[in-house]
């Protein structure tokens, strides 16, 4: 089973991924307007690329394939996970939405929760422990370096994130105009 590791590289997961990422896209799309998308993809697409590629490169993952497809896999792969993730944390922290500090807890959360799932994702394949692709060790510090980039991600594009209306106008009053006062 070890010879499916990286699974980052497969189509299967590249197409699971992409679904999902296009819909955590649209549901971004119905309160955002598309300047605000295009910049969030390309800032997760690019970062997390980015760490793949030095994960890749400085042999912390054994890539059997082509470079490429590993990266832009992974790229895809770990968006819709920090997106998906983000709106988890939303909506376990809805009740609290009014908030202080809500926006520091959901960036929070989501990086809990994606260094989690990178810890847990080299296992998925593995039946027997002593045959893991990757040590827990290494494995713990994946899990860092991914949930700081997280925290770095989120709070660099949550600008981004925040739905900006136009501010309400200045009521006018109720009240029937009062004439004016005129001499004749």
């Amino acid at each position: 089973m070890q010879e499916l590791f990286p699974l980052e590289s497969s189509w299967v997961v590249a197409l699971c991924a992409g679904a999902l990422a296009l819909i955590m896209l649209l549901r971004l799309a119905r309160s955002l307007p598309a300047q605000n998308i295009v910049l969030i993809v390309a800032g997760l697409l690019a970062v997390n690329g980015l760490i793949d590629f030095f994960l890749a490169k400085y042999g912390w993952v054994d890539v059997t394939g082509p470079l490429w497809c590993y990266v832009a896999g992974a790229a895809l792969l770990w968006m819709a996970v920090v997106l998906s993730l983000r709106r988890v944390a939303q909506f376990i922290l809805h009740p609290w939405r009014g908030g202080r500090w809500y926006g520091i807890w959901v960036i929070g959360m989501s990086a809990v929760f994606t260094a989690a799932f990178q810890f847990g994702w080299p296992c998925l394949l593995v039946l027997d422990p002593d045959a893991l692709p990757v040590p827990p060790d290494r494995a713990g510090i994946m899990a860092g370096m991914r949930g700081g980039a997280t925290v770095l991600l989120l709070t660099g594009l949550s600008p981004w994130f925040i739905r900006k209306r136009p501010g309400s106008r200045a009521r006018r009053s109720q009240l029937a105009p009062q004439p004016e006062k005129e001499a004749q």
